[in-house]
């Protein structure tokens, strides 16, 4: 990788070589407000609001690659380059995860996709429960400022946003952000958008999401031509999908999928001969987070194992 290479990725943080939930402060290096925007597309707004307010830092969070990739070059060459950092993940994992209690002051979501089919109202952002996990980040007296083009999805987010320990405020706006998905609309012929102004009033207290520890186990025997694994599918879901032997090192690997909540990993399990025994346990060089989930699926692979040799 070149140095200009790896320059455009300084911004991104690395979600498994960090402590979590992130102490921001440190990651800056600087004790300032922390303001979030959710889902910066190509990173128009990011660079402008770090520009007009160098005095602030600044995450932001996007799932797709492709706009996160352009936004690291459009803002390459910011002088407050150092004070905007990138999370390349799904926003609710984010807020579960990296952000602690009453840590936020300001958090901005401009045009987010309002899932307009009735089948896939289920995946909008801002139900009743992501504005109470927003409440819970939100310092005392913190700010979401959420903007759509889309009526229907404005009325829906009013509904949910009752008893989340907001005040709300709404207003109709003219352009005013020059985003990509603004000027999209405004091409169509959109002339007026829908803002929501919500402000922490009470606090709500939605723990983050912790790592947990993860078992090893050990079994007397392993025989990966008797081996089965059945699909697990309760709370969390966990799902076989493949396992390479190496008779020669005498070790398998188990490819699983591990669905919970709003999280989908895929993960491996690693099945090794040591001396009189196996050893059952993650295995190494994989990134992920260890969850409930990953902690089930090596769980599940160790009975697997055990039934195996009955």
């Amino acid at each position: 990788m070149s140095v200009e290479e790896k320059h455009l990725l300084d911004p991104l943080v690395s979600l498994f070589d960090i402590s979590r939930p992130v102490d921001w402060k440190e990651v800056f290096n600087r004790d300032v407000p922390l303001d979030v925007e959710i889902g910066f597309g190509i990173g128009e707004f990011l660079a402008r609001r770090t520009t007009d307010f160098p005095e602030r830092n600044i995450v932001g969070i996007e799932q797709i690659w492709e706009r996160t990739y352009k936004a690291l070059k459009k803002i390459k060459d910011l002088s407050p380059y150092r004070f905007i950092k990138i999370l390349h993940i799904d926003a609710w994992v984010a807020f579960e995860r990296l952000f602690d209690l009453k840590t936020i002051d300001k958090i901005f979501c401009l045009y987010p996709c309002p899932w307009p089919k009735k089948g896939h109202i289920k995946h909008r952002l801002f139900s009743h429960d992501f504005l109470k996990l927003l409440n819970s980040r939100l310092k005392n007296g913190g700010e979401i400022t959420l903007v759509t083009d889309f009526y229907p999805f404005f009325e829906w987010v009013l509904n949910e946003s009752l008893e989340t320990g907001f005040t709300v405020k709404t207003k109709k706006i003219s352009p005013q952000y020059d985003t990509k998905f603004e000027r999209k609309w405004i091409g169509g012929g959109q002339e007026q958008f829908f803002e929501i102004y919500f402000k922490k009033v009470e606090h709500q207290n939605v723990n983050s999401k912790r790592d947990e520890d993860l078992r090893v186990y050990k079994i007397k025997n392993f025989d990966s031509k008797t081996f089965q694994f059945s699909d697990y599918k309760e709370d969390i879901a966990v799902i076989f999908k493949d396992m390479l032997f190496d008779d020669e090192q005498e070790r398998a690997m188990i490819h699983l999928i591990v669905s919970e909540e709003h999280l989908v990993q895929h993960f491996w399990v690693s099945v090794k001969k040591e001396k009189d025994h196996w050893i059952i346990a993650k295995a190494e060089g994989q990134n992920f987070f260890p969850t409930t989930g990953v902690a089930k699926a090596i769980e599940l692979v160790f009975e697997s194992a055990q039934h195996s040799c009955e």
